[in-house]
């Protein structure tokens, strides 16, 4: 719909054709909140997720591709999840830490896990709990404690 002002300063409306865009359903298997689950997809069509790690017995974040899954493992607990795929196939979550202890958000690049709070800069007063969302310059979008207080952060890598 479009809106407009007549010569008399009435606001019309018209409708304009829109050419409407066409989609095929693609079954990605069963959905089971948490045990089987896609969060993100990019434009080379990998996936990212939850699902039951039957290999470990843990719920853990993959990387879909080809119809083919690849479990991220955790950062040393008993559950991750997957929430975001960029292009280059970099995925950003979270994951509980060893003994279960806190969550920290993750980066998973060139087959290994990161936890995000290693990566920070030397001093750095943050603690990255969650990552939401990686672009293609490696931005990543995500939740960050500190001093107490939680804050929606944005990562940026450092030139």
């Amino acid at each position: 719909m479009k809106i407009t002002v007549d010569e008399q300063g009435k606001l019309t409306s018209t409708t304009d054709t829109v050419q409407q865009t066409a989609y095929v359903v693609v079954d990605l298997g069963s959905f089971d909140n948490n045990r089987n689950q896609m969060q993100a997809v990019n434009d080379r069509g990998q996936a990212a997720g939850v699902a039951l790690n039957t290999g470990t017995g843990r719920i853990e974040a993959f990387v879909e591709e080809r119809g083919e899954r690849t479990p991220l493992g955790t950062l040393g607990g008993s559950f991750s999840i997957a929430r975001g795929i960029n292009n280059q196939g970099e995925v950003v979550g979270g994951s509980l830490t060893e003994g279960d202890q806190s969550f920290h958000g993750f980066l998973y690049r060139e087959n290994r896990l990161y936890d995000l709070n290693s990566l920070l800069e030397a001093g750095a007063e943050w603690e990255l709990i969650q990552a939401f969302a990686i672009n293609n310059r490696g931005e990543i979008l995500g939740i960050g404690s500190q001093n107490g207080e939680d804050r929606i952060v944005l990562m940026r890598p450092k030139a």
